[in-house]
């Protein structure tokens, strides 16, 4: 079990020995289920019952069978427990014991773009920095692989432990040297009520780390986020067989909150604070970190690590590019077309449809948002500003009165669109996008309006902001107006973000990223921040527009100049019923306060 401290190996060691001599290894035992009265969910779990477990385990009599013939493709982790995508990186946060003291604690697990072949099998590299009192314990690089049945293995690892900044040791293990074997890191499907397994096995350390499921369908709070349907898996080793590491689990997420049960002398507690998708500036600089740690593992791990071969950067953008090129067709780029959810749309749902106070969008009459930045035309960069004003208006739509909402889209200082859009909020606090009017305009004329509304001509409403967004959730529709060719999608893409704006910084952001059916390949990323909604907008993939705005004024409009907005929202709507007679004229009219 990983304790993220230093225990004397010669210890271990005899402590094993003294337990073995005195009980029996004859009747593999696991530990227990955990207890049936759940914790607060803002806590991590303790609990002074302990497994019933046998003083020792005979681990190494049933350790995993490992076939390297079972990986095709090793690399794509995507349990769904426990995902491993190049670039992302979990922070947590806790506090641990030493000698009697509790002392903060800080991780930071960072999936690499480096591959290593180990007993015939590429894996990922993961790198893990440890803290302890903010000052670095320990630097490893860990590896990981997938079955075919979506199994993911551990494989070994390079720890570089420190005692005040000076390299203390590197206690390796690598499946395949010195009697050690792979073992299971997170099971393809785990379920309550199956045996204990081998999470690898590394004798000449002592490395005899074995987990069981504990818990399933747990939930759980922790500052990125709430969980429901967790899974919690029990970790111990040989050396410890009385205590125990909590290990919480959320779909799509990967690792949660760590707790601990039994005689844990470190009593370790950690939460997730930040879960982010690193920048490829962010990724190289971690590669060069990894590739360094890895350079002095050769040196001072001379019968261990210095018997692998070197790791390889596996470009993702590169692999995808490859992918491709091979015999690529549009039929089989469909293929790999995200396929966003409807969430059912039922207006018996709509109570107090117009106060909108979702956190991460709320949509009070007079707020007043204004976003400046830069969008590339003809390879041109160009300056952009939007102005989003929440109106007093409100208009019926599908039978949900809805918040009508006012925006204003310059490029280069002239004005390229002018629109109103609709908005409401469910009962669960979910925010709806119910349709817009945009008149589009060039060099002052107009050109367009490219209306769709809820419930006509087969467009339907879409999720704009979800009440609880969390990482994993599907993609969902923004909306689909099918006769405007309007299929936007969003998901959840990072949360616990930090982020600086001329308006203020902000940490705990949530980042949204958005696209449509016709541009697969292309992201606008929105960061919303809690109480005040979107504060920036990026871009990542193709998108041609290269879109970058931070939020520069929030203001709430007195009502002097909140009436001038609603004049300016109720004459575009009367443009509306003029050119959109087919859609917008099928509308009853909006009404004021």
């Amino acid at each position: 079990m990983r304790r993220h401290h230093l225990i004397s190996l010669a210890a271990m060691w005899l402590l094993m020995v003294s337990v073995a001599a005195c009980t029996s290894a004859s009747t593999p035992a696991v530990p227990t289920a955990a207890p049936t009265v759940p914790p607060a969910p803002t806590a991590v779990p303790t609990t002074e019952s302990e497994p019933a477990a046998e003083a020792t385990i005979d681990l190494e009599s049933r350790l995993e069978e490992f076939d390297p013939d079972d990986f095709d493709d090793p690399t794509n982790i995507d349990n769904e427990w426990f995902p491993m995508k190049p670039g992302t990186q979990w922070t947590y946060e806790g506090f641990t014991e030493d000698s009697g003291l509790t002392v903060p604690h800080r991780i930071e697990f960072t999936v690499t773009d480096l591959t290593k072949e180990i007993e015939g099998v590429r894996t990922v590299v993961a790198w893990v920095n440890d803290y302890s009192e903010g000052q670095l314990v320990e630097a490893e690089l860990a590896f990981y692989a997938q079955d075919d049945e979506g199994t993911v293995w551990y494989l070994g690892e390079y720890p570089e432990e420190y005692e005040n900044e000076h390299f203390a040791g590197a206690p390796a293990w690598i499946a395949g040297l010195k009697g050690a074997k792979a073992g299971i890191k997170m099971q393809a499907e785990p379920q309550a009520g199956t045996p204990s397994y081998s999470q690898g096995w590394g004798p000449a350390v002592n490395w005899t780390d074995y987990a069981q499921v504990d818990q399933v369908g747990h939930e759980t709070c922790v500052p990125v986020g709430c969980y429901e349907d967790v899974l919690v898996i029990a970790e111990s080793s040989l050396a410890e067989t009385d205590a125990f590491q909590l290990k919480y689990y959320a779909r799509g997420v990967g690792q949660v909150q760590v707790g601990w049960r039994g005689a844990d002398a470190t009593k370790e507690t950690l939460e997730l604070v930040e879960m982010v998708q690193l920048s490829p500036e962010a990724l190289a600089e971690i590669r060069a970190e990894a590739l360094e740690l890895e350079e002095h593992a050769y040196k001072v791990s001379k019968e261990v690590y210095d018997q692998t071969p070197p790791s390889e950067v596996l470009s993702e953008a590169t692999a995808e590019i490859e992918a491709a090129q091979e015999d690529a067709t549009e039929d089989e780029a469909a293929d790999e077309v995200p396929e966003p959810e409807f969430v059912d749309f039922d207006s018996s749902n709509f109570e107090h449809s117009t106060n909108i106070d979702n956190q991460w969008l709320p949509l009070q009459p007079g707020g007043h948002w204004v976003y400046e930045g830069v969008t590339t035309e003809d390879g041109e960069s160009l300056p952009h500003r939007i102005e989003f004003t929440v109106t007093d208006l409100t208009k019926e739509i599908e039978g949900v009165r809805t918040v009508v909402t006012w925006i204003e889209d310059y490029s280069d200082g002239e004005l390229v669109e002018l629109e109103i859009a609709f908005y409401a909020q469910d009962n669960d606090g979910n925010v709806w996008y119910l349709g817009e009017y945009p008149e589009e305009y060039e060099d002052g004329e107009f050109v367009a309006a490219p209306t769709w509304i809820s419930g006509l001509e087969d467009a339907r409403a879409g999720i704009k902001m979800m009440a609880e967004p969390k990482l994993g959730t599907p993609s969902y529709f923004q909306g689909w107006a099918p006769a405007v060719e309007w299929s936007d999608y969003g998901v959840v893409d990072q949360i616990g973000q930090e982020t600086c704006v001329p308006v203020d910084c902000y940490d705990d952001v949530l980042v949204i990223a958005e696209s449509s059916l016709e541009e697969t390949d292309a992201f606008q990323l929105k960061y919303y921040a809690r109480g005040v909604g979107e504060v920036r907008v990026g871009w990542r993939g193709a998108d041609a527009t290269q879109e970058e705005l931070e939020l520069v004024q929030f203001v709430q409009l007195s009502p002097e100049t909140l009436a001038e907005v609603r004049a300016m929202a109720l004459l575009l709507e009367k443009h509306a019923y003029q050119r959109s007679e087919d859609v917008y004229g099928q509308t009853p009219p909006a009404e004021g306060p």
